[in-house]
């Protein structure tokens, strides 16, 4: 695993650099929260259209318990890319913020396309979703086959080195993005047919 100094390095030799999300997720979990943010904001200065640094921001912002700043960030996230951590993070951002119950139920539509077993997903589907709510379930659908999302990740940075530095680090939905960016090339099936089983079934285990 690339270890944190390396990043640093590599971020001081580059602010406009895409590791930098990975260097500030670093900080974070060592919950040097203004390293992290610094890191974030120079980043993001730099590289805009980041999205993976905006989603580690809204981590942060999270834990410095910034709800409505952090509602903002990932509201672009999710309405810009697949993020199936920045949607969960969402939802329970909306339940907190007490934001109507049509808001909250469109982004759990989402959830449930992706990930319909998922145990918080459940839980919301049963909270929030039920036969009164059919109307709104449709509509979200079908804005979601309309809608063009990108993934989080910068096409850049989706190469095997990339994709097995997040499977050590465990960030699997990012992981797996990387191998949906990988796969319309066909010199990377053999990769792909290898690794995306295993990645589904560790998210399929970890979720349970």
């Amino acid at each position: 695993m690339m270890h944190y100094k390396e990043l640093e390095t590599m971020f001081a030799d580059d602010f406009s650099s895409p590791i930098f999300p990975l260097l500030a997720d670093y900080y974070l979990k060592d919950n040097q929260l203004n390293r992290a943010l610094k890191v974030c904001k120079i980043g993001l200065i730099n590289n805009p259209d980041n999205l993976y640094g905006e989603f580690i921001l809204s981590q942060i912002l999270l834990k410095d318990k910034n709800l409505l700043e952090a509602e903002k960030k990932l509201k672009k996230i999710v309405n810009n890319s697949i993020n199936i951590q920045a949607l969960i993070l969402l939802v329970d951002v909306l339940i907190k913020l007490n934001r109507s119950q049509k808001t909250i139920q469109k982004y759990i539509v989402i959830l449930n396309k992706h990930i319909p077993s998922h145990k918080k997903v459940s839980l919301y589907k049963k909270e929030y979703l039920n036969s009164e709510h059919n109307s709104v379930v449709k509509s979200s659908k079908k804005s979601i086959k309309k809608s063009t999302l990108k993934v989080i990740i910068n096409n850049k940075l989706a190469t095997k080195t990339m994709f097995n530095l997040l499977l050590k680090q465990k960030k699997y939905y990012h992981a797996l993005e990387v191998l949906n960016i990988m796969e319309p090339d066909k010199k990377n099936s053999h990769f792909i047919k290898k690794n995306k089983p295993e990645l589904l079934n560790k998210i399929k285990k970890r979720d349970e």
